[in-house]
């Protein structure tokens, strides 16, 4: 089934399934200030406006920060500073194969189109190829190939229905300040546990910017690798007065949060559940503040969500590096180069969680990098999508796959009780695959419904065991189960 021979034919029929069966997102592009370059590949390609491709993450790629993985835009701006500090290469260094290919070929409008027949990330497939289906011509793990990996979706209001976690806890940072607050939302673990694969083995937040911060599903001894799954240790409430940059403009932490009143030094910081590592929709009994773009490019705001982990190695509020200027290093908690700065691995403005490693034979979702639409405060979401179960998508695809043959013209069919077989046909699938019968299901698919519509595809006409005349309907019939049946591999 997942053979390249359908390549011979029309590139464009590899978009339409994502067409077909999944809603489209309505989506604001993040473009860097002042550049042109993602208007100069719309000139190329306008349909891709929106979609994945209409990103930073076309040419450049993610990496390491510290021992953080970020995504692209956090890697370029940890690499040249904010551009305030090139590197000896410029940017070249954070681009991928795709953006070094189009730098090379002259960085305009003509060069986007004078690199389509390349193969710039060594997969196989020309980059007119890749584009068309949507696919990262830079990324060679991304090609057209493969599926996007199942999803779900879940709104705010979803969130507060389902069982709340509330915990104090301090947020160590390195140089912006610490703070103690209470956050409340969801577990982490109660969110993902039956939702996640066997073989899942971590999940990566990422956020509107393209910071994407990895954490493991199960404890792990590196220090900065805040699990999923369990509970950390309790911790202890630090106060000093020395601290306190209420009553101290040397002071480092702050202790004004409705939560730390009637708190003593000392006292015990725990819950009856443990503390975990929870996607935050509250702060302080308030909704966090949406996540926005300040005038310097940068990430202001924690909300809709937040990945909140305790500290794995509680400690006190340590003096923020460097150290004010007209203030002094204190002997009370002074910077320690090991503690731990839980606040520095709690991704702000989370909208999409991934979970790894994806499914063979599957790709990233079709939406943008981080998903500024999902950031929205009127209707704020979190997509997980990944190694979970792929049951819902699979029924979201073949509802959506029914009701376009059920609502298809009958004169499309080389016969007119054709229609009704077929559709008839894809909700039997659907029953097998709500009683949990997912080999009946495959067999059915490919024995009842991919042969009827398989001519096109595999020689480029209609041929006699085909129930589809109209080539381009077929195409996408074709594509759209053959999404369905690698998705139902996961679980078959």
């Amino acid at each position: 089934m997942r053979t390249a021979k359908w390549l011979k034919y029309s590139v464009l029929l590899v978009v339409l399934p994502v067409t077909l069966m999944t809603a489209q997102i309505v989506r604001s592009a993040y473009h860097h200030e002042g550049q042109d370059d993602a208007a100069l590949f719309l000139q190329v390609y306008p349909d891709r406006a929106g979609t994945k491709l209409d990103n930073c993450n076309l040419c450049h790629s993610g990496g390491k920060s510290g021992t953080k993985d970020v995504g692209s835009c956090q890697y370029c701006h940890d690499v040249t500073k904010y551009g305030t500090a090139l590197p000896s290469d410029g940017y070249r260094s954070t681009l991928n194969n795709y953006g070094v290919d189009y730098q090379q070929a002259g960085r305009n409008a003509a060069a986007v189109k004078a690199i389509e027949n390349l193969d710039s990330d060594g997969d196989g497939y020309a980059n007119k190829i890749e584009i068309a289906a949507n696919r990262y011509p830079g990324n060679a793990l991304d090609d057209p190939t493969k599926v996007p990996a199942p999803s779900r979706v879940f709104t705010r209001g979803q969130l507060e229905k389902m069982p709340q976690h509330t915990q104090f806890m301090l947020m160590n940072t390195t140089k912006s300040g610490d703070f103690y607050a209470e956050y409340s939302g969801v577990t982490l673990e109660k969110l993902l546990k039956k939702l996640v694969l066997p073989s899942a083995t971590g999940i990566r937040a990422i956020s509107p910017d393209g910071f994407a911060q990895f954490h493991p599903l199960y404890p792990d001894p590196d220090p900065s690798r805040y699990h999923v799954f369990g509970t950390y240790p309790a911790a202890t409430f630090y106060y000093n007065q020395e601290a306190d940059m209420d009553l101290n403009p040397c002071g480092w932490c702050e202790y004004k949060a409705p939560s730390v009143t009637g708190r003593v030094h000392g006292d015990p910081i725990s819950n009856r559940q443990g503390l975990k590592t929870i996607l935050a929709i509250t702060r302080d009994g308030q909704y966090l503040t949406p996540g926005v773009l300040n005038a310097s490019n940068k990430l202001d705001g924690e909300g809709p969500f937040r990945v909140v982990p305790p500290q794995k190695i509680p400690g006190p509020p340590d003096q923020q590096k460097p150290i004010p200027t007209g203030c002094v290093a204190t002997t009370l908690w002074p910077f320690d180069p090991n503690g731990d700065r839980n606040a520095g691995y709690s991704a702000r403005t989370v909208t999409i969680i991934k979970v790894e490693p994806l499914p063979e034979g599957t790709t990233d979702v079709d939406t943008l990098e981080a998903g500024w639409p999902y950031a929205d405060d009127l209707n704020p979401r979190v997509m997980i999508y990944g190694a979970i179960d792929p049951v819902p998508t699979i029924k979201e695809k073949l509802a959506s796959l029914s009701s376009t043959l059920w609502h298809s013209d009958k004169s499309t069919f080389t016969h007119w009780g054709y229609r009704s077989a077929l559709a008839t046909r894809v909700n039997l699938v659907e029953k097998w695959v709500m009683l949990g019968w997912y080999s009946k299901a495959v067999y059915d698919l490919k024995g009842h419904v991919l042969i009827r519509t398989d001519g096109c595809t595999a020689g480029g006409a209609v041929d006699r065991d085909d129930w589809i005349a109209d080539c381009e309907f077929q195409k996408q019939l074709y594509w759209s189960v053959n999404e369905v049946l690698v998705l139902l591999d996961i679980v078959n």
